[in-house]
């Protein structure tokens, strides 16, 4: 989550310190709610300085989208355990102007499942591709939802995979 952060900051045309300054309260922000457990309103409520960086403004129940319990439950979760388990073919696609995660990311789970079966996982990076196979034009489009008319091309990775198999 902090790397979400670090990365929407900066996307926020924050300065260099700026975004250090708020990365700060970032951290404190998620300790209290992903490793304390205290909710978003109490939170918000008793540390007022944190408001500013809740990015849903008055929606306290959701996060990207997202109801707040997928935070917490992700939160509890070892994914890279979880990986590490994976021995059947897998497909690691990571969009190029994807803002949510990180290539590194996606190379990591492709490292983790080719450890337990050499070649067993294949990680392609999808041109002006987002988080969730939509077109866009640059990284910032990408941030700002700004989506170009849909690519089949997109989709050609996943459909080559799929035949593949």
């Amino acid at each position: 989550m902090l790397e979400i952060e670090r990365r929407r900051f900066a996307l926020m045309g924050k300065s260099p310190g700026e975004v250090n300054d708020r990365m700060k309260l970032a951290a404190t922000h998620y300790h209290y709610w992903l490793i304390k457990n205290k909710a978003i309103d109490v939170i918000l409520r008793d540390k007022a300085e944190l408001a500013e960086l809740w990015p849903e403004g008055k929606d306290h129940a959701h996060l990207y989208g997202r109801p707040l319990a997928f935070y917490q439950q992700l939160q509890k979760l070892n994914l890279s355990a979880a990986w590490s388990r994976v021995k059947v073919p897998t497909l690691i696609l990571h969009g190029q102007f994807d803002w949510i995660m990180t290539r590194e990311d996606h190379e990591l789970i492709a490292q983790y499942v080719n450890a337990n079966r050499p070649g067993a996982a294949r990680f392609v990076e999808v041109p002006e591709m987002g988080h969730t196979f939509q077109h866009y034009l640059s990284f910032i489009d990408a941030f700002h939802g700004k989506e170009a008319p849909f690519d089949p091309r997109v989709v050609k990775p996943l459909t080559d995979w799929l035949k593949e198999r």
